[in-house]
């Protein structure tokens, strides 16, 4: 039984694709998988499944959430026979990058909110697009970040996790001109701080990104 909301996963994917060309953007490739496993362990962290402390991550309900990927999630951490911190689990979990995107790609496309094309490259290679077929979910997200960003409301768990993403993956720079984001830092800062999952996946991240500007540097 599939989730009636889109998780944080699926959320931050939707986000994270080009509007015109329907494809993944390239400034967020490396970041993907630890992008969507960060979403499925908020998720689970959401709905009571799993918890942290300062030490490490750990399942306190295995209960099925009827939704695929998080159950697979919560099995693998439940199965772990020792504790782990969270950025153990975003970067182990994340490795599996493609699984991860083809997966939650899918399944966006069988709920009708992406729609799957073959096209054409160069004339001769083919590869899959996935363009929004109504965009409203993506405007949604859209609304609830900058609403976030731009209130001193307390904000809600979700919109506090998804802001984690959002900032971590970049995609908060795509949505904020130079001004507004310097306006609106100390709000980011003070909101991803809330949340231990969402600096797990900060540090991963980080670590990539380190590691793939070494490995193009010239020798």
């Amino acid at each position: 039984m599939a989730m009636k909301h889109l998780t944080l996963a699926d959320e931050i994917v939707v986000l994270m694709l080009d509007d015109r060309s329907g494809e993944l953007r390239e400034v967020f490739g490396g970041v993907t998988g630890v992008a969507i496993a960060g979403g499925l362990l908020m998720e689970l962290a959401l709905l009571g499944r799993i918890d942290t402390d300062l030490n490490a991550l750990f399942v306190v309900d295995t209960t099925p959430t009827g939704d695929d990927l998080l159950d697979a999630t919560l099995r693998e951490i439940a199965a772990e026979p020792e504790r782990h911190p969270s950025s153990w689990w975003v970067a182990r979990i994340g490795a599996r990058r493609d699984e991860l995107l083809s997966a939650v790609l899918a399944r966006l496309v069988e709920r009708g909110i992406l729609r799957e094309e073959q096209r054409r490259f160069l004339w001769v290679f083919e590869r899959r697009a996935y363009p929004q077929v109504s965009g409203r979910e993506e405007r949604e997200a859209k609304g609830r970040l900058m609403a976030l960003l731009f209130s001193d409301a307390v904000p809600e768990p979700r919109d506090t996790l998804l802001l984690g993403l959002a900032e971590v993956t970049g995609v908060l720079d795509g949505m904020l001109s130079t001004e507004e984001r310097r306006k609106v830092q100390n709000r980011i800062e003070d909101v991803v701080a809330l949340e231990e999952i969402g600096r797990s996946v900060g540090r991963v991240a980080e670590e990539l990104q380190a590691a793939l500007a070494q490995a193009i540097l010239p020798l």
